[in-house]
Formats: structure tokens, C-alpha cells, sequence
């Protein structure tokens, strides 16, 4: 990868030191070679503007790099971060394209583990870096070395410290995205209407390994909280996208940002997740533009073909075309707590037992609150948090008629 000045070589000499490798190897048959970075060796952008100004060769390189591709005797593995700025007319020459994606949750504890396991770190921050998606395990190696270079500093934050220094540079932000719950969610919290078992859910798509579900209903009932509960026990991970996260102001790039979203999802190890999809699934039949109609069209094309979990969530269910409804494999309406949750919610939040009897005072006013969802309690439970203080049980249930009367405000448009 070095010229004997030790400058990086060009283009054409890393080619040329392809092509040199082959020859001196081609009788050896336990002869492997493997062209690591080949990204920078393809013709790019930079290649069409040349030929825009007239440079002439660009199709005979291009014919060359064809034959370079096709005739080799000694197998070869080439490696490449990005095909983006690949001519198709190369990529069809490979005879075994092989994607290498995020592996799932399990395998990168195992990874964490193998790195860092044996350094004083506790199980807890195993787990947080497991559940980082985004980071490498060269990365987790780069900490254990840090480890190495410092060890008169404690390992946690020094590990802490450097991955976030590490994600910030890589990725715009010290630490992955992640909801702040409140409560830990259960799903013997879950109000589904028509008498599907989360757990029957579960064992289904564990089965086949591909659906599409709608979960709709009002905000707070567990939408979300359930998608996560799936990926987890499915062990996939789980991609959130919002509607905020794809829609552009620019013709036709909402659609390529849907079409991207599938497109670089893992079937076989994610869970997709779109939440607020009534932006994208609109009833055409009242569509104002062209873009509404041709929106949802891309979002119909791409769940008909996705071969993975796919779960679209909404608040608002009456306003979905009536053929996307048709698309999904399950809709499930997440309600309200039924009676019987919110009492035990209740007890297990303000009175710190789940069993703990309800005193009948506040038992009689818990009934009178329908609405409440488990993300009411939430609230409460961050504000709680929040403030550092201790909520007596008549407390707490002044909190939470609080948030009733938020939501009675905002059906009426008075928030």
C-alpha cells in the first residue's frame, strides 16, 4: 500500500500490485489474495468529470478494469466499505457478493465481551455497548488498548470517555439515542383489542421471520414499548425511523428516503419500525398533491417486497388508505388500561407493590380516569424523578389527573 518513498500509491499502482500478485502466484493453488479499500481503485465521479472535459481512455480503463475483474487466476476477495460509487458493469463481474451487516444484540455482547470483558467494567456497561448498534468492534478493541496505555485510571469511565470521544467524531453525538421509559414496561400492561396474546405475537414471527403490523391507538399505550419487547426477544435489532426523519421539502426525495430505509435495513436481523405513518399512508382518495399519492405508493411498493419484520404505528388509524390496511399482516389496537391494570399499575408505582391493595378512596377516583396509559404514569414517574422527591399515593393520583385532564385539552385543541 506504500511506494518505497513510503507514500501511498496511486490508483494505478495499487492496481498494478493487483496485477503483479497474480502473476507470481497464478501456479500456486493455495494462493489467496485479498484487495482491501477497493473503493479508491473504481472509477467515480471524479473520473466523468475528467471525460465531461475531454480527457480521453476513460472507456478503454473501464474495458480494462472489466478484464482485470474477469481474469484471475488466483481467487481473490476484494473489500470495499461503500458500492455507491461503483459502475454496475463491475459489480455484476463478481461471482459472490457478500454483505457483511450489524450483527444482532447477542453476538455483540459476545463481541463487548471477548474485548472487554476480563477489564473491571461492570455487566451493566457490557450490555450498554452491546446495545450501540453503531459502534465497531475495532472500536471496542481501540478501548481495550486505551485500557492498556492508562491503567493507573479507573477502566469505566476511561472506556465511557473514550467510545463517546470516538462516537462524536464518527457519528455527530457522544451516545446513541434512546427514550427515556419512566416506568419499566410489562406487558401484562398491554390492552390489545381482539384477543391476540403479545406472546402468540411473538411466537409467530419467531416462526416465520417476516410480517407487517399496523399498532395503532392513542399515544402512550405501548406502541413503541412493545416494538422494542419484539426486537428484544426476537433478538434483532430494533431501526426507528419517524416521519420527521424522512420527509423533504425537495420533489421526490421523500420517496428515495423511504425506498433507502428498507433498502439498508437487514431483513433478517432488524426490526423496522415507521413510526407516525399516517404522514406517508394517507387516504389518497383525498389527496391535495401529486407527492401525497406518489408517497404512499413507495411506502406500499417497499412493505409488499420487504422480506423482514415491518411495524407501522399511528395515533390517528381513521385517516390510512384503505389499501395499505389491506397490506398488513396484523392490526392491533393498543387501548387504555382496562380497570384491573390501572389499579395494579398504580399500586406498583405509588405504593411500590404490584399486589399492594388500592385504598378505596383512591380506587374510586383511579376509575373515574379511562383514559390513563401506561405513558401517564411514566410521566409522572419522570417528573418524580426529576424534581427528586417523594410522592405520597394522593400525590401521585393528583399527578396522574393532571395528565387526564392534559389529554381531555388536547382532543379539544386547547393544549
Amino acid at each position: 500500500s506504500a511506494d518505497e518513498d513510503g507514500d501511498g500509491l496511486s490508483r494505478k499502482g495499487r492496481l498494478s500490485a493487483y496485477l503483479l500478485a497474480q502473476r507470481l502466484l497464478e501456479r500456486r493453488r493455495d494462493a489467496l489474495l485479498i484487495f482491501d479499500e477497493v473503493e479508491d481503485v473504481f472509477e467515480t465521479d471524479d473520473d466523468f468529470i475528467a471525460l465531461l472535459r475531454g480527457r480521453a481512455g476513460s472507456g478503454h480503463q473501464k474495458g480494462w478494469m472489466n478484464r482485470t475483474l474477469e481474469d484471475n487466476p488466483v481467487p481473490a476477495i476484494w473489500i470495499t466499505n461503500s458500492t455507491d460509487g461503483m459502475d454496475p458493469a463491475f459489480l455484476r463481474r463478481f461471482l459472490l457478493p457478500l454483505a457483511c451487516t450489524t450483527p444482532p444484540r447477542s453476538v455483540r455482547r459476545r463481541i463487548a465481551e471477548s474485548h472487554l470483558g476480563d477489564c473491571g467494567l461492570p455487566p451493566t456497561l457490557l450490555d450498554a455497548l452491546a446495545d450501540d448498534a453503531a459502534l465497531a468492534p475495532a472500536q471496542l478493541g481501540a478501548a481495550r488498548r486505551l485500557l492498556e496505555l492508562r491503567p493507573e485510571t479507573a477502566p469505566e469511565p476511561t472506556v465511557r470517555h473514550g467510545l463517546a470521544a470516538m462516537r462524536s467524531l464518527l457519528h455527530g453525538s457522544p451516545t446513541p439515542p434512546r427514550r427515556r421509559p419512566g416506568i419499566a414496561f410489562d406487558v401484562a400492561f398491554l390492552n390489545l383489542a381482539g384477543g391476540i396474546a403479545p406472546s402468540a405475537i411473538v411466537q409467530a414471527l419467531d416462526r416465520t421471520g417476516h410480517a407487517s403490523l399496523c399498532f395503532y391507538g392513542p399515544p402512550g399505550t405501548g406502541k413503541t414499548a412493545f416494538a422494542e419487547i419484539l426486537a428484544e426477544a426476537l433478538d434483532r435489532e430494533l431501526i426507528v425511523r419517524r416521519a420527521s426523519d424522512l420527509i423533504s421539502p425537495y420533489v421526490g426525495e421523500t420517496e428515495q428516503n423511504l425506498a433507502r430505509l428498507f433498502r439498508d435495513s437487514d431483513p433478517a436481523h432488524s426490526l423496522l419500525l415507521l413510526d407516525e405513518v399516517d404522514s406517508f399512508l394517507g387516504d389518497r382518495r383525498e389527496a391535495r398533491h401529486s407527492r401525497e399519492r406518489t408517497q404512499v405508493n413507495e411506502l406500499l411498493q417497499q412493505m409488499e417486497h420487504y422480506p423482514g419484520i415491518f411495524v407501522a404505528a399511528t395515533n390517528l388509524m381513521s385517516g390510512i388508505d384503505p389499501a395499505a390496511l389491506r397490506r398488513f399482516d396484523f392490526k392491533l389496537h393498543f387501548r387504555a388500561l382496562a380497570p384491573a391494570q390501572r389499579l395494579a399499575l398504580f399500586a406498583r408505582e405509588a405504593l411500590g407493590d404490584v399486589s399492594a391493595p388500592v385504598p378505596a378512596d383512591l380506587a374510586r377516583h383511579l376509575a373515574a380516569l379511562e383514559a390513563l396509559a401506561p405513558g401517564d404514569f411514566a410521566t409522572v414517574a419522570r417528573q418524580r424523578t426529576l424534581l427528586a422527591e417523594t410522592l405520597t399515593p394522593e400525590q401521585f393520583l393528583r399527578r396522574l389527573a393532571g395528565e387526564y385532564r392534559m389529554k381531555g385539552e388536547a382532543r379539544q385543541g386547547v393544549v
